[in-house]
């Protein structure tokens, strides 16, 4: 048995990185950094390559049972796991949370996969480790060193639909004692594609549309830089700076003779380390600064003769000063006990110069845990968590977990995994203190999980397949839902019991041989969440019925064909009907299934030093007229062309 690395140093061992498959975690042991129980999906490079050019929430949908709910194309985009809110999953960089203060979400559409190496997702309990709040599980994004020895260039252009281009360049430099490497890109469209827009109320309205006030720009930079201090020590600092500017068009079906929506985000994150690993004692100690900034205008004009109103100018800045400790003593080799510890001050700053209302606010929060795990004989593992949070001085109930995995059959790998924990959810800032509406009095969420699991993985001959089947049932009670006061504006509280259960299925088969690769990957979520509280409002007709936009169904399917220097891949995503409101009201519909298909070719090849690829891509292959919310539709049929060279 190999010796432990705490979570976030493994990325750094000396050793040639060697890609990670997209699996389900079965046959490591649970001293691999995951505890006994655990659910954790990686992503595999392939995938990552495949949308290299994308944004992380236009990946998850396509490859995992994360339900991502964009607001169009290059828009807002949040994520739901297990079917809980935007704010229930957390979000990871390099071990540091990145999701805001101020509303406890992040904006998948900001974050682009050209800037990720590594993603890992932690299903339910398994997010207990490295995360707070995560009621429906984290997502862990990694950016590791390159210690290949020289200097190396690339560069990629994109060019696709709607008038719009990228550009993306790397440089890297590694003498074998230190690593430097810095990415850039840029991104810009005109946005303006054609959609087909179905009003069952209005026939006369439906047909053929072309998106306006639309266009966006992002760009941005990642630097790293990395030291080797000796065979067991590294250090290294990693700045990370974006911003993006985006026009909103108003929603389908609007009126509006003159409409205007812009949002601008800008976003610095700073992050220093140091990591040790021992054969009996790992550590790292880990400093980060996060900035980010966001301007929002929005102005309106009825007609022609009306008076353009401007209904909102407001700006919000969120800093983060966070501190970790992460540690593991390894006693023989059948113990193992992680203390972890981080300590976080934020700093906001919220204000709407049109109505001149605006909150500040400054917050610390303090939370250690500890995680003991112990393996009996080869087949039992179990893992236990007890995690502490304060809050500006409130100590918050306890966090526990309790986890066993049983290896059942050693040949083919087949495991049961079962969990049993406990996890709460502090209210985001604005939830507290938002002007007008935020309600000081919230408490937190809670949350209780069972969760069980069979896993498998097998191989013969050139053949490696793997599978797993996890269910889990959480009751989460003091939902936090804003709601209509008396006071015309609206405000928080803790009215919604809701239950959330389900079962998710996963697949992948792997065929290797003689210059051919072939994958393929299935998955299926049963997603059913379902609001268990009394009316909170007049009309409110949800209790027993499932949240709005939280899908009940949703499944994917990936194959992946390579022959020599060329590369076939097609991505199959199904998502379920979505509820859009808490009524039973019949002129009220849901935003329908549907199912789309991408599909890519591309091949590579040496010209004397410089490495060429090219690759051609076609989205919605099938023409589906879409939407993932309601009066935001989404592109037909489009193409993309990417150019890479590397020198």
């Amino acid at each position: 048995m190999g010796f432990f690395i705490p979570k976030g140093v493994a990325q750094y061992s000396f050793e040639d990185t060697i890609p990670l498959h997209e699996v389900i975690i079965t046959a490591k042991s649970t001293f691999d950094g995951v505890g006994a129980g655990a659910v954790v999906q990686r992503i595999d490079t392939l995938v990552l390559m495949d949308r290299i050019t994308g944004t992380m929430g236009e990946l998850l949908a396509e490859n995992t049972p994360v339900f991502i709910k964009t607001h169009g194309r290059g828009a807002l985009a949040t994520a739901s796991m297990r079917g809980t809110g935007a704010s229930h999953t957390a979000v990871l960089w390099n071990n540091i949370p990145i999701n805001s203060p101020l509303t406890g979400q992040v904006d998948f559409s900001l974050i682009p996969v050209y800037l990720i190496d590594e993603m890992s997702l932690y299903f339910g309990s398994s997010s207990l480790q490295n995360s707070n709040g995560a009621l429906g599980g984290s997502i862990a994004i990694e950016n590791r060193p390159d210690w290949e020895k020289g200097t190396r260039l690339k560069f990629m252009q994109g060019f696709a639909s709607f008038g719009t281009y990228s550009s993306f360049g790397q440089v890297n430099w590694s003498d074998g004692k230190w690593s430097a490497r810095n990415r850039l890109f840029y991104e810009s469209s005109e946005n303006n594609f054609l959609y087909y827009y179905n009003d069952p109320r209005n026939q006369e309205s439906s047909g053929y549309h072309k998106l306006k006030g639309a266009s966006y720009k992002k760009m941005g930079t990642l630097n790293e830089l990395f030291y080797r201090v000796n065979e067991q020590d590294v250090a290294g600092t990693q700045v990370w700076i974006q911003s993006s500017d985006r026009f909103i068009p108003p929603l389908v079906g609007n009126s509006i003779y003159f409409h205007k929506e812009n949002q601008i985000d800008k976003t610095i994150r700073l992050l220093a380390f140091y990591k040790h690993y021992g054969e009996r004692f790992s550590y790292e100690l880990q400093s980060a600064y996060l900035d980010d900034r966001l301007s929002y205008y929005l102005i309106n004009q009825a007609n022609s003769l009306a008076h353009a109103d401007s209904l909102a100018d407001a700006s919000n800045r969120s800093q983060s000063s966070i501190n970790q400790w992460n540690s593991v003593w390894r006693f023989e080799k059948n113990w193992r006990i992680n203390f972890d510890a981080e300590f976080r001050t934020d700093w906001v700053h919220s204000i709407d110069y049109e109505t001149t209302m605006g909150y500040s606010h400054r917050q610390n929060q303090i939370s250690a845990i500890v995680s003991v795990h112990k393996m009996l004989g080869d087949r039992w593992s179990f893992s236990s968590l007890l995690k502490y949070q304060w809050i500006q001085g409130q100590t918050l109930q306890p966090v526990p977990s309790l986890s066993a995995e049983y290896l059942l059959n050693k040949k083919n790998q087949i495991k049961l995994k079962g969990n049993i924990s406990r996890n709460y959810h502090y209210p985001s800032l604005n939830d507290l203190y938002y002007l007008p509406g935020g309600n000081p009095g919230l408490t937190d969420e809670k949350g209780r999980t069972l969760e069980f699991s069979v896993h498998h993985q097998s191989g013969w001959g050139n053949f490696q397949w793997s599978q797993s089947v996890s269910s889990y049932y959480s009751i989460i009670n003091d939902w936090i839902q804003w709601i209509p006061s008396d006071y015309g504006y609206w405000e928080p509280r803790n009215l919604k019991k809701v239950h959330s259960r389900g079962v998710e299925y996963y697949t992948a088969l792997e065929y290797i041989h003689s210059g051919f690769t072939g994958k393929l990957k299935v998955q299926y979520a049963f997603t059913p969440t379902t609001n268990q509280s009394d009316p909170m409002t007049e009309g409110d007709q949800s209790k027993g019925n499932q949240l709005i936009y939280i899908p009940r169904y949703s499944a994917g399917m990936v194959v992946f064909l390579s022959y020599l220097d060329w590369e076939l891949t097609t991505i199959t995503h199904y998502l379920g009907e979505r509820q859009t409101a808490t009524t039973n009201d019949s002129q009220i519909y849901p935003e329908p299934s549907y199912w789309l298909t991408n599909l890519s070719l591309g091949s590579h090849w040496q010209l004397k030093k410089i490495k060429v690829g090219v690759k051609g891509k076609v989205e919605n292959l099938w023409n589906t007229a879409y939407s993932n919310l309601k009066n935001r539709p989404m592109p037909l049929r489009n193409y993309s062309l990417l150019l890479k060279f590397e020198f």
